[in-house]
């Protein structure tokens, strides 16, 4: 697959027969016009939900938006913990510890795991109830994923200081996964820097993408 990471959490993915775009921010689409396209988004917050995705001129562009979602464009509304059938493509939902969903998709014998905002909010200035509310969900949803995954595109903030990789960490240690897509960085990749210099726990020997720029393209 071809994964492009645009910006903050949005990323492209374009598989041989498919096209599938993840909450969609900012940043440069090039998208192929032979093969249909299928709009992810998590949830309704600014930083994940543009409207310029209805602008998008497409031949075969299919939309998939969390039901927080309050539009009058023709789309699949999801909840969490639901199954969908959407063409050929299997799309599992997880309850976000934020609001909305995150996303297991399962395409072309590809298992690709998208988290929106479905992370391990731990906060310095939150209270205990609360961070223990989002370590108990947050672990409650990942520990529901059961299969492999090719590609799992996974929050890491550094506004977390030092708690920015409890999800990451705990992800890497439940799930086995071949690729991490960081997600949800605002811009700012000296995330990718402080990643290469961490050192994590690797049971599955996962390999973090290494994101420097706007537009960068993977192929994997």
């Amino acid at each position: 697959m071809e994964v492009t990471h645009l910006y903050h959490s949005g990323c492209l993915i374009e598989l041989e027969e498919h096209q599938l775009l993840f909450d969609y921010y900012q940043g440069d689409l090039n998208i192929n016009i032979n093969k249909p396209l299928y709009v992810f988004v998590s949830h309704n917050h600014y930083d994940h939900y543009n409207h310029q995705i209805f602008q998008i001129n497409h031949p075969q562009i299919h939309y998939i938006l969390s039901n927080d979602i309050h539009s009058t464009h023709q789309a699949l509304y999801v909840k969490p913990h639901q199954t969908y059938q959407v063409d050929d493509i299997k799309i599992n939902t997880l309850l976000s510890t934020d609001q909305g969903v995150a996303y297991i998709i399962e395409v072309e014998n590809q298992v690709i795991y998208f988290a929106g905002d479905l992370h391990w909010w731990h906060w310095n200035d939150e209270d205990d109830m609360s961070n223990e509310w989002q370590r108990k969900i947050y672990q409650q949803e990942i520990n529901r994923i059961h299969q492999n995954i090719d590609l799992a595109c996974i929050v890491v903030d550094k506004r977390q200081e030092d708690d920015y990789l409890l999800g990451l960490q705990y992800f890497m240690n439940q799930v086995k996964s071949r690729y991490i897509l960081p997600i949800h960085y605002f811009g700012d990749y000296s995330i990718s820097q402080l990643l290469q210099r961490e050192q994590l726990d690797n049971p599955y020997q996962t390999q973090i993408l290494n994101v420097t720029h706007q537009n960068q393209t993977f192929n994997i």
